[in-house]
């Protein structure tokens, strides 16, 4: 499994995985049972097939004997992308970050032998091959002494071999990880009957809420059995405290990890939850717990918010299918009167439907966090992070680094606030000297820029947060979370506040009288659809029509509300008409439309646009 992945077929040595595929003895004479489960065939030596959604021919399935699945590249020679011949620089270093409890021989009850292996050839050149091929042989070991089985087989290319783990027909060794880690499981309902002479408790839902007892060797027979997917989550806690596999993956030991699929189980989710048949249905108890029980609790939740979701946009669908016929049929269904004010009314409706919605998801949600038994569920799952660092742990630079991470945050927001201001600024300059350029894609560089400047800081943030020097992986991800949203959301809402509170007071034009404003304003674009210097063709650069006619402050009435006086001048807001109709509640009887709800409208059609192509591409070609 380590020397066999470095050399194309044909010229393979006599390799780790081979001796261990038919020896229980390692090379070095120690015992090693687990290994006698290696299988190069994939593990119980009968292929197999079946079929899958979305794929027409049958495909061999190998999911037997998995819950995590490790993938290892191979040689360049034979296709992978590793380097055997190329030196390794500081390898007792970059061993220590993999395996960085090296110093604490509790958890590993395998001897590391690594770092004397290493140190035997520490005067010589230790190449890529050499490295890895002792990382790997180390991972196994652990992996062995720890009850895990594990099966490999080569990738359809040959270039990269799969591993896969799992605890098969070890309940005892798997009981004992869950008695370390408290692991709270559900007591079976009949054992609940039995012992209490009372049936399961019902929770507002109508739902069976199980009580949970953490798990010891006492009360294992009281107690439902491990799904896979406990099975998944305590190899994973278990291994993450020996080995950083996210520096694994760093020093491509490793090229990915992941949860086993399991064949059965996702014919079920298939059948019963995934059908395209059945999109128009919304998802029900029985769904939830279909993706509870197969991705897990966390992802659970978020179907849980999903399902709710889609119910919820029924009211709201409604509302707006009113409101749309309210707006646009107002004077057919005698409405004239409150057509204004029909916007306000559908804000008004949707801000109380948010508030609905959140806080009967909050009671949703409460109640199937006790019937899952996700009461402190993180405090619960906290294991010490890799990257942890005790020794940054209350000094002088580990406060530095982390009002470095706060710091660059705010440099990061204030960054792009000036970007969005500078850009609305030199718009204003160059309209006022009759330049339209700019501001015809305006719209456009600033989604582009929201965009862009979302998606850096996605990929950014995650480093920041490690300056933090987080302890456990709830503590890094509510701080990740933290930093993600507050920019995200930065980003994604600062231009349009900007533009709507922002723009008026930023770009306002101001002359001594409200004639001298106008001109400067539309000397460049000319008189606003459906106003009156239009229609009497007086010209927006000397104010003058062909007939003599002058402009007049009557003529400007349309900027009825867009206007503020002071001593010594006139000013026209920056967010001025640039087109208007007849039919409105002002009294010059019009209802206008100013450049700044056009650019709202630009942006805003822009962005979705972007988010959705993006999503598509991304899909497509994961980053």
């Amino acid at each position: 499994l380590a020397q066999a992945w470095f050399f194309p077929a044909g010229k393979t040595p006599v390799s780790l995985i081979s001796r261990l595929a038919h020896s229980p003895m390692s090379s070095d004479g120690d015992s090693y049972d687990g290994y006698s489960n290696i299988d190069r065939g994939g593990g119980c030596g009968i292929r197999q097939m079946g079929k899958v959604p979305l794929l027409a021919e049958e495909i061999q399935i190998d999911d037997h004997d998995a819950s995590v699945v490790f993938i290892f590249p191979r040689d360049e020679e034979a296709g992978g992308e590793v380097d055997a011949k190329a030196s390794k620089d500081d390898p007792q270093a970059e061993a220590r970050k993999i395996f960085f409890r090296w110093d604490n021989p509790v958890f590993y009850p395998a001897r590391l032998t690594i770092f004397d292996e290493l140190e035997a050839v520490e005067e010589e050149r230790v190449s890529e091959g050499e490295y890895q091929d002792l990382v790997r042989k180390m991972f196994l070991a652990i992996l062995q002494a720890g009850g895990c089985t594990a099966s490999s087989s080569s990738s359809i290319d040959d270039d990269e071999v799969f591993l896969k783990v799992a605890m098969p027909g070890t309940e005892a060794r798997l009981g004992e990880i869950a008695e370390y880690y408290r692991y709270r499981m559900p007591v079976r309902d009949e054992v609940w009957v039995e012992t209490t002479k009372r049936q399961p408790f019902e929770n507002d839902e109508g739902l069976s809420v199980p009580v949970y007892l953490e798990y010891n060797k006492d009360t294992a027979h009281m107690v439902q059995d491990f799904r896979q997917i406990d099975e998944i989550r305590l190899i994973r806690t278990w291994l993450s405290e020996r080995v950083n596999l996210e520096e694994m993956l760093k020093q491509k030991v490793i090229v990915r990890m992941f949860p086993a699929c399991n064949y059965n189980q996702m014919l079920e989710l298939a059948a019963g939850w995934a059908s395209l048949r059945s999109p128009h249905l919304a998802a029900n108890y029985d769904d939830v717990e279909l993706v509870r029980g197969y991705f897990g609790e966390h992802i659970g939740f978020f179907f849980l918010w999903f399902a709710s979701y889609k119910k919820g946009l029924a009211l709201l669908g409604m509302a707006s299918f009113v409101a749309w016929i309210a707006k646009h049929y107002a004077s057919v269904l005698n409405l004239t009167v409150i057509k204004p004010w029909i916007p306000d009314f559908f804000v008004i409706y949707l801000v109380l439907w948010v508030v609905g919605f959140n806080e009967l998801f909050k009671r949703k949600s409460a109640r199937f966090r006790q019937k899952w038994g996700m009461k402190d569920w993180n405090s619960q799952q906290a294991n010490t992070l890799p990257s942890f660092d005790r020794k940054m742990e209350g000094t002088t630079a580990g406060d530095f680094w982390r009002m470095m991470a706060q710091a660059v945050t705010g440099i990061y927001i204030t960054t792009f606030a000036v970007a969005i201001l500078g850009i609305a600024i030199i718009n204003g300059e160059m309209r006022l000297n009759d330049d339209m350029r700019l501001a015809a894609v305006q719209p456009y560089i600033v989604s582009v820029l929201m965009k862009v400047c979302s998606f850096v800081w996605s990929k950014v943030a995650f480093n920041i947060v490690k300056w933090e020097n987080h302890r456990t992986r709830q503590r890094f991800d509510d701080s990740l979370a933290w930093t993600l949203a507050s920019v995200k959301l930065f980003v994604a809402i600062f231009p349009f506040v900007q533009l709507a509170f922002l723009e008026p007071s930023l770009n306002e034009t101001c002359k001594a009288s409200l004639i001298q404003a106008a001109l400067e304003v539309y000397s460049a674009t000319g008189w606003p659809l459906g106003t009156m210097p239009l229609t009497l063709g007086i010209s927006a650069l000397n104010g003058t029509a062909t007939d003599g006619t002058n402009l007049t402050e009557s003529d400007l009435s349309f900027l009825e509300g867009y206007t503020s006086t002071t001593d010594k001048h006139v000013c026209i807001s920056g967010c001025y008409p640039i087109s208007c109709q007849q039919g409105g509640s002002q009294k010059n009887g019009l209802t206008c439309r100013d450049i700044c709800a056009s650019n709202l409208e630009t942006q805003l059609m822009t962005y979705y646009g972007l988010q959705v192509v993006s999503a598509v591409v991304f899909l497509l070609i994961p980053i």
